[in-house]
């Protein structure tokens, strides 16, 4: 019996010794499973980092959130002068709509902001402040709006419109504020949205405005005070060359009862530029234009070219008889006549054109509308000879004249011509 409870101890002693060297074994291959690592240099340990990085992402591209994007909303001036022509030209077309009466495109543009238009209107911006998010761009505006009366006056206006500009649909529409809002503007949130419906007459249109245009865009102003404004085109002369040129604002009505047909739309056929500012050109009818740009949509006009001449006093007596010879064509051109009138050798004034009009009346009918020079020479006798054509084609008609000028102190000259 003694035996038989050994021989059991001794059984149970072997079992828990083989329970406890597998338990051993186990944790023993669990700890080298756990510290088992590959040895690889830094370059690659970053490329399998990054690699798992990427199939990470690819794994996990549904639920991935889009980038952010962020705007400067800044408030900034507006320079570029296709931006400054396309927030004009739409301005514009609101102002045109309440002349025309058409509703739709007011509403459509914001409502009627208080006014009834009958006649001519313009609005020239003067300046204009962005700032813009990824949806969508503010222009805060300050110009000038022109209501024409229809007595060639017209009543001008400061005015201040915010125009909203949705980037994606390039539609818009506009609020007036008044001068104190202007000075306490605000700008974009870059999630900010103002809601704009798109309608049939918003749609916003951008104009690309090269140096040509931006001539042609002074001198359609320039045209549009001539025929609604015109002690505003009067003003708008440069300052020396009105006094000199014209003196009163009735001798400068008399230029453009006769050259009314030629300003009404003015086309640029040959133009130049001095520096930024300065615009020299030449029209379909060859009249002359010289802009002197003060700022956008401020600026002074000079229109002739020989009026403000450069000094030549001291050139040689050939010169200054062509130069003054050319100088008299020059003035009929451009319907001078008083100042044409007044150089005629005073004795040849009296026996051929007792007054002004004598003067005006034989110009018309025996010079063409438009004289051009072909060429001029001086003879022996101090004769200036001058072949005139009517145009610069081959089939142009042709006219001899032959000038006697008298020189006198400085520019000052005299002239007459064979009738």
């Amino acid at each position: 019996m003694k035996k038989l409870k050994l021989l059991i101890i001794i059984l149970i002693a072997l079992v828990v010794a083989i329970i406890a060297t597998m338990i051993v074994v186990s944790v023993e291959n669990n700890k080298n499973k756990g510290n088992n690592t590959i040895t690889v240099n830094t370059t690659n340990t970053n490329t399998a980092r990054n690699n798992m990085i990427d199939n990470n992402t690819i794994a996990n591209n549904k639920n991935e959130v889009a980038p952010h994007l962020s705007f400067d909303t800044s408030l900034q001036r507006v320079t570029d002068i296709s931006i400054l022509g396309s927030i004009t030209k739409n301005i514009n077309k609101y102002f045109n709509y309440i002349k025309e009466g058409n509703t739709v495109a007011v509403n459509e543009l914001g409502g009627n902001l208080a006014y009834t238009i009958t006649g001519n209107v313009k609005y020239n911006l003067k300046q204009a402040i962005s700032t813009e998010n990824g949806y969508q761009t503010i222009y805060y505006t300050y110009g000038i709006l022109t209501l024409a009366n229809g007595d060639f006056t017209a009543t001008e206006e400061e005015i201040y419109i915010v125009l909203y500009l949705d980037n994606e649909h390039q539609i818009y529409r506009l609020e007036k504020v008044t001068k104190d809002d202007m000075n306490n503007l605000k700008q974009l949130g870059e999630e900010e949205k103002i809601n704009i419906i798109k309608g049939q007459y918003n749609t916003y249109e951008y104009e690309n405005i090269d140096k040509v245009k931006y001539m042609e865009s002074y001198l359609e102003d320039y045209s549009f005070q001539i025929f609604n404004n015109t002690r505003k085109a009067y003003a708008l002369l440069n300052e020396e060359y009105r006094n000199k040129r014209f003196g009163t604002i009735d001798e400068f009505i008399k230029f453009l009862n006769e050259k009314q047909t030629e300003l009404v739309n003015i086309k640029i056929e040959q133009y130049t530029t001095e520096g930024s500012d300065v615009y020299i050109g030449k029209d379909q009818y060859s009249n002359y234009y010289y802009i002197k740009e003060n700022d956008y949509n401020d600026y002074e006009i000079i229109l002739d070219d020989y009026t403000m001449q450069a000094d030549y006093s001291n050139a040689d007596t050939e010169t200054k008889i062509k130069k003054n010879t050319e100088k008299f064509i020059l003035m009929l051109n451009s319907a001078d006549y008083t100042n044409a009138y007044n150089l005629l050798e005073p004795s040849f004034r009296q026996a051929n054109f007792p007054t002004e009009q004598d003067f005006i009346n034989y110009r018309k009918s025996n010079w063409f509308a438009r004289n051009i020079i072909a060429s001029k020479e001086v003879n022996e006798e101090g004769i200036c000879v001058v072949t005139i054509k009517d145009s610069l084609t081959t089939q142009a008609n042709i006219l001899k004249k032959q000038f006697k000028v008298t020189l006198g102190e400085g520019m000052n000259f005299t002239i007459e011509f064979n009738i």
